[in-house]
């Protein structure tokens, strides 16, 4: 009786060895850049990759930028991206006509969740797309240049 009970919690104990998910296990690396329209940063403009599907990984990645146009992209809250092919997505900022909340003033992503599902986009155009081909050491000086009247490719 007293081998069962001190077996017992190494029993439990082992089930909980090597929780976590696979995701936590995949090496990233890091993916940051700038977006630009027609040259001029896109302030809160939301960038977001979209993992091709022949890729060993599937991590999409999303961040507002900056005020200089400048974006750190997070797979799940870890930085950075598996490396592969990417189509890049970039929306401009929403707005909803009032001030950004003085909490969000730094945080572009976050100022335009706090503006809610009622926002309009700032500017006409849509959405644009791009290509991206992340390497094994990462990219860190992707560059996107938004056009406006059409989207664009690097």
């Amino acid at each position: 009786m007293r081998r069962i009970l001190w077996i017992a919690p190494l029993f439990v104990s082992g089930l909980f060895v090597g929780c976590g998910t696979d995701e936590d296990k995949i090496a990233l690396v890091p993916v940051a850049g700038t977006v630009t329209k027609n040259g001029k940063p896109m302030a809160g403009a939301s960038v977001s990759f979209v993992p091709d599907q022949a890729n060993a990984f599937s991590t999409p990645g999303i961040d507002a930028a900056g005020p200089e146009g400048t974006f750190k992209i997070r797979f799940k809250n870890r930085s950075g991206l598996a490396p592969g092919k990417y189509k890049v997505f970039v929306t401009p900022e929403l707005t909803t006509g009032s001030d950004t909340p003085e909490a969000f003033k730094d945080d572009p992503y976050m100022a335009s969740l706090a503006k809610g599902p009622g926002a309009t986009k700032k500017t006409a155009g849509e959405k644009s797309e791009f290509d991206a081909e992340i390497g094994e050491k990462g990219e860190t000086d992707l560059a996107f240049d938004v056009k406006a009247s059409s989207s664009s490719k690097k």
